[in-house]
């Protein structure tokens, strides 16, 4: 059996990942603020009996995190994140500080715990949810927000070659825009609405959360044993419009 950890486990991309894979044989430590919304889904106490919840905010000192609560870990999906959109004319601080801090220097810590306190199997997966706004191209408003998803693509690949020794793979998906919660409420945003569907070159449309787990799945199986320190852009042809 799998030991599986994901953060942001409760919200968007993390969430679909664990409710997509709960039937696996998999024990589930997930890292999030509300298990509402899964607790609600899980029915099945056999499921419920593979997962453990635990409550931490990214907002926190990593170093506050108990890491004994986990064991050593096969795969790692890394997905806790925030967006928070702000023009660089009315550069903001606390905005700047707070989307950084929570996308890299919080992911990047904690990152580096596991790997100090040997909770990284041999052979293990690493994923992390990064954007195309980090690694393809720029838009308006998000000036720390491609900050920080560019600063995990340098942290994937130096994981990928400090880990290799251990041949644990490390690599990210970089999704454009998600049907997730986040982003439907930024849907209404003129600006968004600008960010024309036509321009997804397959169906028109933005990604369905189902098709980023899709690809997290690939890249922690060993169907993918000959992939680590890549970024894979998962955007319906997006970037090859712009």
């Amino acid at each position: 059996m799998k030991n599986v950890l994901v953060t942001g486990a409760t919200s968007g991309i993390g969430l679909n990942y664990v409710k997509k894979n709960l039937n696996k044989d998999y024990n589930f430590f997930l890292i999030g603020r509300n298990f509402t919304d899964l607790k609600n889904y899980i029915k099945n106490k056999k499921i419920k009996s593979k997962i453990k919840f635990i409550n931490f905010d990214f907002k926190k000192k990593i170093g506050l995190f108990n890491f004994n609560k986990i064991p050593k870990l096969d795969y790692i999906v890394l997905s806790a994140g925030i967006a928070k959109y702000n023009l660089i004319k009315d550069f903001n601080e606390n905005i700047f500080d707070e989307v950084i801090n929570i996308n890299l220097i919080q992911t990047s810590k904690f990152v580096g715990f596991l790997v100090k306190k040997n909770k990284i199997n041999e052979y293990a997966s690493i994923v992390v949810i990064s954007s195309i706004s980090g690694c393809k191209m720029a838009f308006k408003l998000n000036y720390a927000y491609s900050i920080s998803k560019a600063g995990l693509k340098a942290m994937v690949e130096t994981l990928a070659c400090e880990l290799a020794s251990k041949y644990i793979r490390v690599n990210s998906v970089a999704p454009g825009m998600v049907e997730t919660p986040l982003n439907k409420k930024l849907s209404n945003d003129d600006y968004f609405t600008k960010i024309d569907k036509t321009k997804y070159l397959l169906g028109k449309r933005y990604a369905k959360v189902k098709e980023i787990s899709d690809v997290i799945n690939f890249l922690l199986s060993k169907n993918s044993s000959f992939i680590t320190g890549q970024t894979i852009i998962v955007d319906g042809g997006f970037t090859l419009t712009k």
